[in-house]
């Protein structure tokens, strides 16, 4: 062996050495797994075109993958991803908020509800017969009545993401 091998291996050994007692450790290139710290900048766009939802000029998202911060369906496409990459990613209603459930659209007395409510369009928050607050939207007003949409305002929605991997993060990065 000669002498810069050996210099060399000595001086890798110090490093790694040094390294463990100081708890420097070289960052790995992490690709997006289970309980990883992911940022992403993303634009959520519906009807192929029209923009609902981005981070551009906010800031970017950071969640935890694995925890259900995001739709199931769009963690499980961005699993594997690293820094620096991007995607598109199509949803179809089944894998987001699914279809448009009829059995949640109801007609109801406008004289029970709030008087805001006589205006088509209007988010409402109402009491469940569980005792939840839950959202709703008047859809239209017929007659004395309200006809009230409690189906996801996405529901039966296509959705595109454009996301970038900002960066991702093992826990103990956080130490």
């Amino acid at each position: 062996m000669s002498m810069n091998k050996i210099i060399y291996t000595i001086l890798v050994f110090f490093v790694m050495i040094f390294c463990s007692i100081t708890g420097l450790e070289a960052r790995e290139d992490l690709s997006i797994s289970k309980n990883r710290i992911v940022i992403i900048e993303y634009t959520l766009f519906i009807d192929g075109n029209k923009v609902i939802e981005t981070t551009k000029g906010k800031g970017p998202l950071t969640y935890v993958q694995g925890k259900g911060q995001l739709l199931e369906f769009l963690e499980n496409q961005l699993s594997g991803m690293r820094k620096g990459q991007k995607t598109t990613v199509m949803i179809n209603p089944e894998d987001a908020y699914g279809e448009i459930r009829k059995d949640f659209i109801i007609k109801f007395p406008l004289e029970k509800l709030p008087e805001a409510a006589g205006v088509e369009g209007e988010i409402l928050t109402v009491t469940g017969s569980d005792g939840k607050l839950v959202k709703c939207i008047v859809k239209e007003i017929k007659g004395k009545n309200a006809v009230l949409d409690f189906n996801h305002p996405l529901a039966g929605k296509i959705l595109m993401y454009k996301v970038e991997i900002m960066d991702v993060k093992d826990v103990r990065q956080l130490g």
